[in-house]
């Protein structure tokens, strides 16, 4: 059967993807201050951005996770595999390769500095940038684990997105959510999060290293899958609107247990043995609880799209690509002229989104070369010449 016509770009998605990729810079600014180990960590710690950070842990990266998989069938369309590939290699592979060169080597040279295992300069330490891989070496690929995980996602998974767009394939999916919705059994996507964190999350090791990291594999395996087939169920959709209030009790009630029964009073908590299915149970409820509840809200009131949210969506692959790189150099900075941790976190928050800015608007977004380094495609010539007269200043 013939491919149906390829799903319309949506402006709730859109917003999901910016305000996502936007709490990421939040997250990380507040890394140095939150008690956690990072690449660059205060001695000093703000109690209550930890358990903020600790709440947004819960679904942040699922979200993006989910929002990922939608995205993907708006990139499919009717492309024929073999040129979709392609297309992820250029948009995927190619950053992860750039960044890995040429992005994160920075935050590796201040993680040395800042744990004395390197005393000289940053010229002095780059012949040493790719001696070994990561933790023990410098090789690594940092906050870009991202990209590696959806790029074998989507390698893996594109049959079921092949078959999705065909005919038969979007009557089912349509068929499949919308009993879905009339049953409320879009909560079974509770289970295959619970098991994994069940039995794979005490196996896995390598966690955001792709090999060994069994448990992220799954989890966000399956999460990629369910926002690349929720989007394709108008009903469902429908379903998650009428019910987000509901969704959002159950996610604050999920949350609260999680916290009261095994965050609280910890940095890090520690699960035993005999809680874990308890656990695994009510925190894949929380993280679906909180997906449909966003998604719920956004399929209602982000439906407009503003002006703005068209670049928006153009810049956030790039600040993705940047922006951890700014944020340790600025903690970093602010660490050394001894800042307090509230103004440090406020500060390195600004100096993130500021910094990572420029050097989008002026050194990737108006040239043609760097553009798809940094996942974009290459500007026309009209638009090249618009987008040089304003990094310009004309």
């Amino acid at each position: 059967m013939p491919p149906v016509a390829p799903v319309e770009r949506r402006a709730d998605l859109d917003w999901l993807r910016v305000l996502a990729f936007g709490l990421l810079i939040f997250y990380h600014a507040g890394m140095a201050w939150s008690g956690w180990s990072w690449h660059v960590t205060s001695p000093h710690s703000l109690d209550g951005l930890r358990e903020a950070m600790r709440f947004l842990n819960r679904w942040r990266m699922p979200l993006i996770f989910m929002v990922s998989g939608a995205a993907i069938v708006l990139a499919l369309g009717d492309r024929t595999p073999g040129a979709f590939v392609r297309d992820r290699l250029k948009r995927l592979l190619l950053p992860l390769a750039f960044g890995m060169v040429v992005i994160v080597p920075p935050q590796v040279y201040l993680e040395r500095l800042s744990r004395g295992q390197f005393g000289g300069s940053f010229l002095e330490w780059l012949p040493h940038a790719f001696a070994g891989v990561y933790p023990g070496g410098n090789l690594s690929w940092h906050h870009l684990w991202f990209l590696a995980y959806v790029l074998v996602f989507t390698l893996v998974l594109l049959p079921i997105f092949l078959w999705a767009r065909t005919a038969r394939g979007n009557s089912a999916v349509a068929q499949a959510g919308a009993v879905a919705a009339l049953y409320g059994l879009q909560w079974l996507m509770v289970l295959p999060l619970a098991a994994s964190t069940l039995w794979l999350a005490p196996v896995s090791w390598n966690i955001n290293g792709l090999v060994g990291d069994w448990n992220g594999l799954v989890s966000y395996g399956a999460l990629l899958l369910y926002g690349a087939l929720l989007f394709r169920s108008p009903d469902l959709l429908r379903a998650l609107e009428r019910q987000r209030f509901v969704s959002l009790l159950v996610g604050i009630a999920a949350y609260a247990f999680l916290y009261l029964g095994y965050f609280e009073g910890t940095v890090r908590a520690v699960i035993e043995p005999p809680a874990r299915p308890l656990f695994a149970l009510v925190s894949g409820i929380n993280v679906m609880a909180w997906l449909f509840a966003i998604v719920g809200f956004a399929h209602r009131h982000l439906t407009r799209r503003p002006a703005f949210l068209a670049q928006a969506t153009e810049a956030v692959y790039p600040f993705y690509l940047i922006h951890q790189t700014v944020t340790v150099i600025a903690v970093w900075a602010l660490l050394g002229a001894g800042a307090s941790p509230l103004l440090g976190f406020v500060a390195a928050v600004f100096a993130t989104f500021a910094g990572t800015g420029l050097i989008y608007a002026g050194l990737v977004r108006p040239w043609r070369w760097v553009r798809p380094l940094f996942g974009m495609k290459p500007a026309g010539p009209v638009a090249r010449r618009s987008l040089l007269r304003r990094a310009a200043g004309l």
